[in-house]
Order: structure tokens, then sequence, then C-alpha cells
């Protein structure tokens, strides 16, 4: 074999591997085949949420988010996700979209309720409860901080200042004038 072939066999094999680690990394990997029903919740704000992102009841992941969409009637962001077979959910739970940890990443925390009967596919939460951003968070914790720093400005201005001494109508300080009664033996008020 000539030096060009040879170089030649391992283009094709490199431009091979190539292209089959492409294929891989679009389809997204090795994917499960899960088998569940669909629930649907609907939030005003799902940062953060993204398809594949975990259900968790209990702390045991039950299932993941299928898929994102907008509702123009309500005006809300829709998540489908796919609930594992044989968990069951109580009709009145609520579904909230939580962080792990302060910067952590978002998943979807089921809160069961207390109703007996339960949830089937293509039922809608009723109760939700949106995500929260740290930049919200943060925000308001500075407002807060602002208005406080705000009042107890007032406060001080507000307040007379310790080496003022109010006046008796003879020009004296009151404390003076009532020493002088009190040493005299008239209490004055």
């Amino acid at each position: 074999m000539s030096k060009q072939t040879v170089n030649t066999l391992v283009g094709a094999v490199v431009v091979v591997i190539g292209l089959f680690a492409i294929v891989i990394s679009h389809r997204g990997g090795p994917t499960e085949d899960t088998t569940g029903y669909t629930l649907i919740a609907e939030f005003g704000a799902v940062d953060g949420v993204t398809v594949g992102t975990k259900v968790l009841l209990a702390g045991i992941v039950i299932g993941d988010v299928a898929e994102i969409s907008y509702d123009e009637s309500e005006q809300r962001a829709k998540l489908d996700f796919t609930v594992e077979n044989g968990i069951k959910i109580p009709l009145d739970s609520v579904a909230l979209i939580v962080t792990d940890g302060l910067l952590g990443n978002k998943y979807i925390k089921i809160q069961p309720g207390g109703d007996e009967e339960m949830m089937k596919g293509g039922d809608i939460f009723e109760y939700v409860q949106d995500s929260i951003s740290f930049e919200e968070i943060l925000e308001k914790v500075i407002l807060n901080a602002e208005q406080q720093r705000k009042k107890e400005e007032e406060k001080k201005q507000d307040k007379p200042k310790p080496n003022q001494a109010s006046v008796g109508g003879s020009g004296t300080p009151q404390g003076a004038a009532n020493i002088r009664n009190i040493s005299n033996g008239a209490l004055s008020k």
C-alpha cells in the first residue's frame, strides 16, 4: 500500500467517525422508553424549565417535562409532563416550579393533596406555583432595605437634638425654675 492510500483510508475513517458523532449528538444520546400518563400544568412563568426537566414527588423522580407551549387564550405557559404508570397523584395536588439550592437547576415538585380522587391522563393541575427568579428576590431585598433606610432617616429628622432644652417663660430653662421652686418648699409641675 502506498502512503497516499493509507492517508485516504485514515481520512475516510475520521470522516465516518465524525458523522457518527454528529448523529449521536443530535439524537440527544440514549433515550429511555418511558411509559406513563401525561398531566398538564399552566404557569405564569416557567423560567429555567426545559423539556426533560425532572418531575419529583416526595423527592423521587416520577417523570419529566415532555413539552412546553404557550396557551394564547390563557396567556400562560403550558407544561405537559409524563408521570410513570402506577404513581397516583390526588386531584387537589399542587405543581410547583422550584430550584435545587440557591442557584441550582429547576424542577417540578408535586405536593400531594388530600383528595381521594386521583388525577388521570390529560388532567390539568388546578393549583400551581410559578418559577421564582433569583433576580426578583434580590430586587425585593434591595427595595426593602432602601425603604427601611428612608424610614430611619425620617425618624432621625423628627427627633429633637439632645442638647436642646426647653425654655421657661422667664428665659431660664424649665428644669432650673423647678429646682428653685422645690428649694423654696413649693412643688411646681
